[in-house]
């Protein structure tokens, strides 16, 4: 029995995929769920000096933050309570002597124990106007500490979202000393033995030396920048409860089991490596998940620091109480994946992408598909008996087809002209589109768009059989009927007050000034002469052409004041210009009359006149069964449609991913690491050593032999360019040795990304080389590779101690990835200069000793 614990909820395509995974082992599956966290959590928002609790238990409190809300409305109207400043804690006033800060502690007290606010900036409350200033950084985070430590709330973990953010908010912290002798000693004997393995100058770097003054102090900082020693350090001091604030990055809240008595939000926006965006709710949910130890604490404190707003409601909902982003496959195709998999005969890379989280669900709807397409398959549709002998029914459908489609991009050509605004006016006799698409309707515009009404109001003709259109609710009115004798029909009843004779409703066009208010509800449907009649609103691209009739209309009494008789006159109007009983008036020729100029649309104009000449040469052109006929051919062809992408969709070329795979296969193709059989070649084998940088530009930068004329320390620094990941560095001083290596391996990689857009692959080549290569350490790695001691190394660049560590690390493993394409290759020299440079830059402070393998 297999027992899967979880606690937080779980949607249902998770659990079928949680489920899925495991059932392969062929064991019972319990499935164990909780949204109830063992120590639950309290969130606020510190404001001014206090705390506001806006959630508790997963529960959103909007009395908080309108409290909040209010206390930021009287500052900025420079109007809040005198008092305020003696419950709150007033600052330092602008005069006032700098005073040294200490948060001293007594040897029998608890590391959340109360203490006297008299050493505490800012806890007068003398002053409390000086709130409606801007607080300076430093006061802010004393004001929260002396809160915390009020409220027994120590230790606290303070995320801020970036690297520099950190180190400056414990910068601001200088003179705050948080821990007891007892507490600076055991700090002081911790540091010692973990150092002690690195030789003396490592010993004294700065950042060595700064972050020990803080730790002394009881402050932590933990970030990627620092060394992976500092780090260990940090962690395992936190653990040991020492460490009372601890400034973090978000990367804290996933792989340290450390939690803390409250969780600090600098804030709830961050920058996500494009744009800043508000945090998401599963981010918050982790972070929070810090505050609240377990067997410690009865609750969880979570904060998020206000400086100079309040947080939206909606905003704050979203984070704290919103639903969790959607599980999203991350699977992605790379080179180095197709050419393992088509190395294994039993496996095909189709068959990866089938089982690929991304296909779970259309995978899972196969059996559906199939039973559908079957049921497709059976249905029987009723065959077309031509009474002229052989059909030609099929060759009249594709031209009719064809002839529609230049028909739209004639109509569309010209509402986008100039000419074509002069007849779209009121009372202009048009053609609509019809809704079913076998015929069209006759009408006329009412009403042109304006700035409150975006779209037009035309009065189609749409039947000539008077009962078949009423209303909506035709069946339910016949048994008024009766009753409402002596309302005409369509006509909307007046307030007792505004009722008139229907003679009013006859006064001329130019006689009365409307409002341009529309008193009736679209459709607004009727009858009048024997025809039913429909006023709705359309877009210019439903006009299917002007007639060069023009009548007059009555605006107000259509639109305004609703009149049967004003109504019935314009369907007179309208019928009166129908010649010889046509469907509609001759239409405005769109060359000759609109002055139609697009040298396309004019081009599909001839061609559309074209294939009216050809379909009426057609043997079933004027067949009185040719309606009927057209209506089986296209429930054959929708049929035929359905079936078609039903068996797509239970094809290898339905997965979301087989463009791009066949793009890459094509890619592969081209540079030779695989022959037209889908062989791997020697270069494939070599690219599938590659896993540290792109695989690509690895590759052929190996059989470009552009490493021939390198020492093994400008061999390994220009490699760094594959595995540095920091985007914004300090322009590295090259050698020019260094420089036409640099030179060469970038002209590599925009040759190869253009090669990959050449296949339609989604790569442009300037952003490609520049997320794969990076050469902003070159110059420090190529001094490390020499010799040079690590304190000199970080003078050369802005990039912090812990990035210059990982990269050289990382850069041993991309050393012997080098060595194993050498001996594929064959290329015995190559092998050598990788051990040399492997050696060369495997040494000293870098590749220290873990403190969790060696303890301390």
């Amino acid at each position: 029995m297999l027992t899967l614990f979880c606690f937080q909820p779980l949607s249902q395509t998770q659990l079928n995929l949680l489920t899925g995974l495991v059932a392969q082992s062929k064991k019972k599956i319990r499935v164990l769920g909780t949204s109830k966290r063992p120590v639950p959590l309290e969130h606020c928002l510190f404001y001014s000096g206090e705390l506001y609790r806006v959630g508790d238990n997963e529960v959103f409190l909007p009395q908080g933050l309108r409290a909040a809300k209010e206390v930021h409305k009287k500052k900025n109207s420079g109007m809040l309570a005198s008092n305020s400043g003696a419950l709150l804690g007033g600052g330092h006033g602008a005069n006032q002597p700098r005073q040294r800060e200490n948060f001293s502690r007594g040897k029998g007290q608890m590391h959340s124990g109360s203490q006297s606010t008299s050493n505490f900036p800012g806890t007068s409350g003398a002053n409390s106007s000086n709130w409606g200033q801007r607080k300076s950084e430093s006061s802010l985070w004393f004001l929260l500490l002396h809160k915390l430590l009020k409220k027994s709330l120590l230790p606290v973990v303070i995320f801020c979202f970036s690297k520099n953010r950190c180190d400056k908010s414990a910068d601001n912290l200088k003179s705050a000393d948080l821990t007891s002798s007892s507490e600076k000693s055991e700090i002081r004997i911790f540091c010692d033995k973990a150092f002690s393995r690195l030789k003396g100058s490592d010993r004294n770097l700065p950042q060595i030396v700064r972050v020990q003054s803080l730790l002394r102090r009881g402050i932590g900082v933990h970030h990627a920048g620092l060394l992976p020693i500092v780090k260990e350090v940090v962690e395992m001091l936190f653990c040991r409860g020492v460490i009372k604030v601890l400034f973090s990055t978000e990367t804290f809240a996933m792989g340290v089991n450390a939690p803390a008595r409250t969780a600090v939000f600098d804030s709830l926006r961050k920058y996500d490596g494009k744009d800043f965006r508000q945090l998401l709710p599963g981010e918050y949910i982790q972070m929070a998940g810090r505050a609240g130890r377990r067997g410690l604490d009865d609750i969880g404190t979570v904060i998020l620091m206000c400086r100079d707003d309040i947080p939206e409601e909606s905003d704050l909902k979203h984070v704290m109480v919103g639903k969790p982003t959607k599980l999203e496959s991350q699977f992605r195709l790379t080179y180095t994946m197709i050419l393992h998999l088509l190395r294994v005969e039993e496996l095909k890379v189709e068959d990866m992408l089938k089982r690929s989280f991304a296909e779970f669900h259309a995978q899972k709807n196969l059996p559906e598909t199939k039973k559908l397409l079957l049921l497709k398959l059976s249905e029987s549709t009723k065959s077309i008996e031509c009474i002229k002998g052989e059909p030609a029914i099929e060759e009249y459908f594709e031209m009719a087809v064809q002839a529609e489609a230049y028909r739209d991009h004639i109509s569309e050509a010209v509402m986008q002209s100039q000419s074509a605004h002069h007849f779209l006016s009121p009372g202009k006799v048009v053609v609509v589109k019809s809704q079913s698409d076998d015929d069209h309707l006759l009408g006329v515009i009412i009403k042109t768009p304006s700035s409150t009404h975006k779209k037009y109001v035309v009065l189609v003709l749409t039947t000539d059989m008077a009962s078949s259109v009423q209303s909506p609710s035709a069946p339910m009115n016949k048994l008024k009927e009766k009753e409402n004798s002596n309302t005409p029909q369509g006509y909307f009843i007046q307030p007792k007050g505004k009722r008139g004779m229907d003679e009013e409703y006859f006064t001329s066009v130019s006689s009365r000034k409307g409002t341009g208010a529309i008193n009736i509800k679209f459709p607004y449907r009727g009858n009048a002469a024997g025809m039913n009649y429909e006023v709705r609103e359309i877009e210019s691209k439903e006009f299917m052409g002007f007639c060069h009739p023009k009548i007059k209309i009555d605006q107000i009494s259509i639109l305004e004041n609703p009149n049967n008789a004003v109504y019935s006159k314009t369907v007179q109007q309208l019928l009166e210009h129908r010649l010889d009983g046509t469907k509609y008036p001759p239409l405005l020729d769109p060359v000759k009359d609109l002055k139609l100029k697009d040298m396309i649309a004019v081009e599909s104009y001839q061609k559309h006149n074209k294939l009216l000449q050809k379909m009426a040469e057609n043997k079933c052109h004027g067949c009185i069964k040719l309606k009927e006929h057209l209506l089986l051919l296209k429930e054959q062809n929708k049929l035929m449609e359905e079936v078609n992408a039903l068996k797509f969709q239970m094809s290898d070329e339905a997965l979301q991913q087989m463009p791009d795979f066949q793009g890459r296969i094509d890619v592969l193709k081209e540079i030779h690491c695989i022959d037209s059989d889908l062989v791997v070649q020697i270069k494939g084998r070599v690219a599938c050593e590659m896993n540290s940088g792109d695989e690509l530009i690895c590759t052929e930068c190996l059989f470009e032999n552009q490493f021939d004329d390198l020492e093994p320390e400008e061999a390994v620094a220009i490699m760094s360019a594959f595995v540095f990941q920091q985007k914004n560095t300090s322009e590295p001083t090259l050698t020019p040795k260094l420089a036409q290596a640099k030179k060469r391996l970038w002209d590599t990689a925009i040759k190869l990304g253009e090669l990959q857009a050449q296949f339609k692959l989604a790569v442009y080549p300037d952003e490609y080389a520049k997320e794969n290569l990076k050469f902003g350490l070159v110059e420090v790695v190529y001094e490390w590779a020499k010799g040079t001691s690590f304190a000199d190394i970080c003078a050369l660049t802005d990039v912090p101690e812990g990035l210059i560590v990982r990269t050289i690390v990382r850069l041993d493993e991309t050393c012997r990835e080098f060595k194993n394409a050498a001996s594929i290759m064959g290329n015995s020299a190559l092998h050598k200069k990788m051990e040399t440079a492997s050696d060369a830059i495997k040494r000293d402070i870098v590749f220290a000793a873990s403190l969790y393998v060696t303890g301390v």
